[in-house]
């Protein structure tokens, strides 16, 4: 079996299904209002695009410093930064900044979103490959609206990569397959559990390979997140929430899927941290004290909708802490077919050209 990427298979459908695929979880449930602190640290990111606004999830790790994907931040074609004019973060409703699917910077501006200072995406992105599939969006000061001023959550260095561990996915964004305006006024979550090998080992070339990526499947056939839109979560023992992954891409069954996140036998590729915390030590002012979490994980299983395997099946960093290098740039390329990359680049280049 052959698995394609969801964002390169709607080149063959249509280009304007790209920007509805780009910022969902479907079929999710509403993060109640006693879990609500436990994730202050959520943001929404909201990107002005030529064809109207995408929106995906950033998480704070300090008051002014926010990680996210970089294919959130990233244009579609060059890979390189946006301008942070285009950009807005914050943490109230959706629907508080949007007006006809574009932003509106004076209720943004009411709303407690702000304009990044400045957006630094990982010099080894690459929006075709998707590696090195991270960014960082500093801001000048902290959000007006946020709820405490030591917000921020640490990030998981080793996250646990046997096949059904049990995680949380959370996330903005819109909660239907169909509907374009359904953005919802409560932050959404759904569970997914680690992938067995059987499922996440035939994933088509080249992304079977990827590095620095964690593979997942959702435990509801129904229900999953969407690219652009997802944090991977747990708690720890001591009840706080550490963040594992940020979403880096959805693959889905066949060479021409139906396009959709719930399709049967999607696998969702999170990028994992610890190869970047020497990058983000470089890039912002913190020390890897101030956001690698020091608590233990103790992890449970959940029954992965692809099957009940327990072999563990990642290809994401070892648990041995020494095999754990800082990754200080560089994509980390391992494609067994340059023909595939060129041949991706050019169908996406076409059907993204026309976001931005």
């Amino acid at each position: 079996m052959k698995f394609s990427t969801i964002a390169l298979a709607t080149v063959a459908t249509a280009g304007s299904g790209v920007l509805g695929l780009d910022k969902r979880i479907v079929d999710g449930s509403a993060v109640a209002s006693s879990e609500a602190s436990s994730y202050s640290f959520v943001t929404s990111i909201i990107v002005d695009g030529r064809n109207g606004a995408s929106v995906c999830t950033g998480a704070l790790i300090s008051p002014t410093v926010v990680l996210t994907s970089a294919k959130c931040v990233a244009d579609p074609v060059s890979s390189k930064a946006l301008a942070a004019n285009k950009v807005v973060v914050g943490q109230g409703k959706i629907t508080d900044v949007l007006s006809s699917e574009k932003i509106d910077l004076a209720k943004a501006a009411s709303a407690g979103y702000a304009f990044p200072q400045t957006i630094n995406v990982h010099p080894g992105y690459n929006s075709i490959a998707y590696t090195d599939n991270i960014a960082v969006l500093t801001l000048s000061q902290p959000l007006a609206n946020m709820t405490s001023t030591n917000v921020g959550v640490k990030l998981i260095k080793k996250p646990n990569t046997t096949a059904n561990t049990a995680y949380t996915a959370i996330g903005w964004g819109l909660t239907s397959d169909e509907d374009e305006s359904s953005y919802p006024k409560q932050l959404q979550q759904t569970s997914l559990a680690v992938g067995a090998n059987s499922t996440c080992s035939d994933i088509w070339a080249p992304y079977g390979s990827l590095t620095n990526s964690l593979c997942l499947v959702p435990t509801k056939s129904s229900s999953n997140v969407c690219e652009g839109d997802g944090l991977l979560v747990h708690t720890a023992e001591d009840k706080s929430v550490g963040l594992a992954g940020v979403l880096n891409l959805v693959a889905t069954e066949d060479d021409v899927p139906t396009g959709k996140c719930t399709d049967e036998g999607v696998a969702d590729y999170f990028t994992t941290f610890g190869n970047y915390v020497g990058w983000l030590t470089q890039i912002t002012p913190l020390k890897e004290s101030d956001f690698v979490s020091t608590a233990s994980f103790s992890y449970g299983s959940a029954v992965a909708d692809d099957d009940e395997e327990s072999e563990s099946s990642t290809s994401s960093n070892s648990d041995d802490e020494s095999d754990v290098e800082p990754n200080t740039g560089g994509a980390n390329l391992s494609f067994s077919s340059s023909t595939l990359l060129t041949a991706a680049s050019a169908a996406a280049a076409a059907a993204f050209s026309a976001l931005f």
